[in-house]
């Protein structure tokens, strides 16, 4: 195990934060065919890369000499560190951030087996690769360089990491709300065609019962329906129309609020609240 000082450790935490940023922003950008600043911070960071190589160090090193026992170990703690924070995520923000739904062998979305064995990998070429030139810039710096560069991105850190969780809550919060009111407008466009139904059965049935009346009298009841009618449809379709007016608020809302975390993370998903999270990239694409 590195003899690694609290400061050391977290600097190595950042340093990987920033080289998955790194990663993951130019394998998503070369697959949207854009640029894409990837992950749930506004920063250049991933914490979820930052975690999971200190944890993979910590698995990995013991078992130095050991390159297979080193890569199940790494696989299975990586996989289920994976799992645990999706699941988290999910429980918090109501979307997940990744999505392996559409992969092999995959378990409810959140981890499959190709992530598993690139996890594995990485805890073999982590250590006797990848950690060299990390290791080489902190035997370089002092422990008062050290120290202070570890404060400072800490304050950057915690303050991205405060309002991005903030910006998620949000989200969470306002899915919900767009959740709920589509159901409203739902049930009040069934009302709607209920509504017309209902008129269309007064009507058959007036006309029936006044067969032997005389047509002035039939077209009064006519008219007496029809304006009774028309009186609810029009309340129906106001509150159906404010109904709308307000999901498109809330939406344009969260467009506003939560584009770049949209943005960043094309694979977000909502089991819940998909429709919702939909409607905010068809704005987006709109601009």
């Amino acid at each position: 195990m590195y003899d690694y000082t609290p400061f050391q450790w977290l600097l190595v935490f950042y340093v990987y934060c920033v080289l998955g940023w790194m990663f993951e922003s130019t394998v998503v950008s070369v697959q949207q065919r854009r640029p894409v600043n990837r992950g749930f911070l506004r920063g250049p960071m991933l914490p979820i890369y930052g975690f999971g190589a200190v944890l993979l160090l910590h698995v990995a090193l013991p078992l130095d000499g050991h390159p297979i026992a080193m890569f199940f170990a790494g696989m299975i703690v990586a996989t289920a560190f994976e799992y645990v924070v999706g699941v988290i995520m999910e429980s918090l923000f109501k979307v997940r951030y990744w999505d392996y739904s559409e992969h092999r062998f995959q378990f409810q979305g959140r981890i499959c087996l190709q992530s598993s064995l690139a996890w594995g990998a990485l805890s073999v070429i982590l250590p006797y690769f990848i950690h060299k030139p990390v290791e080489d810039l902190l035997e370089h710096l002092s422990p008062f360089m050290t120290t202070l560069i570890g404060c400072v991105v800490s304050v950057y850190f915690v303050t991205d990491v405060i309002s991005s969780v903030k910006t998620a809550l949000g989200i969470a919060k306002l899915l919900e709300e767009v959740d709920k009111m589509r159901a409203e407008a739902d049930a009040l466009r069934e009302q709607l065609t209920a509504q017309a139904e209902k008129t269309r059965q007064q009507l058959t049935q007036a006309a029936q019962e006044m067969r032997a009346q005389s047509a002035a009298a039939v077209e009064e009841r006519r008219q007496r329906i029809m304006a009774a009618s028309e009186e609810r449809r029009l309340q129906l379709h106001l509150a159906l129309r404010e109904a709308d007016s307000r999901i498109t608020e809330r939406v344009e809302h969260m467009r506003r609020t939560s584009k770049w975390m949209l943005r960043g993370n094309p694979s977000l998903r909502s089991g819940r609240y998909q429709e919702a999270v939909e409607e905010l990239r068809r704005r987006l694409k709109r601009g």
